[in-house]
């Protein structure tokens, strides 16, 4: 039985911007430096004229050459060393606002996805990857969305917030056309893609900025009815544990009363839903709230933020505290049905 993080990461670097081409050099992040007030340094890129952070967020008990991909053996050796048959790769510092212009963006996610295709042709059955879309421009969009499927894609990556819509808004209705058609899941990571928002609450808020609107996304999506009318999409929430799952049940449960409907008890598989978990959370409890077929596990790995437990595959069977067929399926079944890999 295959074991499938749900959620690694890399990190991107000087490697990934060569993936550039033509006018399109011209966007290329540059790596810089700087002394902060509080007396510590911190690293940024600097895209489109502005300081854009994620550069330090790096998990000291990965390798560097794994993290950054600039070994993918070494890469391979470490999923072999902790467990990992298989990880679905997410950005780091694309998971915030780097650019308005959507030129810039469709350079950098450009570059972004050819270099995940190199990485995934160097281990097709081990290292899968959600691709990452201008979705400044909804017809390039498309065109990447279709390339990254043809080139190893599993899922698509969205923010909690994109452009100025949410993500229920009609505007991203084209992308889950397409991610239905072609068998991609929707990936909503921790993360938003909207100035105005981080402006509004703070770079340093990033519970409210990253991981509320997800939650806030996944909520919004099942009341607008987007699970309906894309009747075979399925959508996940990535790395904002699952511990919310009671409160927005019940408040959907609560709204529905109200509009005369019913909420299917089995609202999470019916509707495709899946979220991912982490080891403290309180699974026989979720459990009970009809996740079994919707909960994954993600390690973060090569973050260092609260999200981040590199052994949290291993870890959640050494808890014992859900029977092993579940496990089962937090580690296999549900994370293959989701990203639609073999075996599920």
């Amino acid at each position: 039985m295959l074991t499938i993080d749900a959620d690694a990461h890399v990190i991107e670097n000087e490697a990934t911007w060569d993936y550039l081409e033509g006018s399109d050099r011209r966007f290329r992040p540059v790596p810089v430096s700087a002394d902060m007030p509080a007396g510590t340094r911190q690293n940024f890129w600097i895209i489109d004229g502005r300081l854009i952070g994620g550069r330090d967020n790096v998990g000291a008990d990965t390798p560097a050459e794994a993290r950054e991909m600039t070994d993918i053996d070494r890469r391979l050796r470490h999923m072999d060393e902790i467990g990992t048959d298989v990880q679905v790769l997410y950005p780091t510092v694309l998971l915030r606002p780097f650019t308005e212009r959507p030129d810039v963006e469709l350079a950098l996610c450009r570059a972004y996805n050819r270099w995940l295709a190199d990485i995934w042709k160097q281990a097709p059955e081990r290292l899968r990857w959600a691709a990452q879309l201008p979705v400044l421009s909804m017809e390039p969009a498309l065109d990447e969305l279709r390339w990254a499927r043809e080139h190893g894609a599993c899922a698509v990556s969205l923010r909690g917030v994109e452009t100025h819509q949410p993500l229920h808004h009609p505007y991203f209705f084209p992308i889950y056309e397409e991610a239905q058609r072609l068998n991609l899941a929707i990936g909503i990571h921790a993360g938003q893609g909207s100035f105005a928002v981080l402006d509004t609450f703070g770079a340093d808020n990033t519970f409210t900025t990253s991981k509320l609107t997800v939650v806030g996304a996944f909520h919004a999506l099942v009341m607008q009815g987007i699970p309906e009318r894309f009747p075979e999409l399925r959508i996940g929430a990535i790395e904002v544990t699952a511990q919310w799952l009671p409160y927005v049940l019940h408040d959907m449960r609560l709204r529905y009363k109200k509009q005369g409907r019913h909420l299917d008890d089995d609202l999470l598989r019916t509707h495709r839903l899946f979220v991912a978990c982490q080891t403290d959370d309180d699974l026989p409890y979720l459990l009970g709230y009809g996740a079994e077929d919707s909960l994954m596990i993600g390690s973060d790995y090569g973050h260092a933020d609260n999200a981040s437990e590199l052994l949290a595959l291993k870890g959640i069977r050494d808890k014992g505290e859900i029977a092993p067929a579940i496990i089962d399926k937090i580690l296999a079944h549900n994370p293959a049905r989701f990203y639609g890999l073999a075996g599920s």
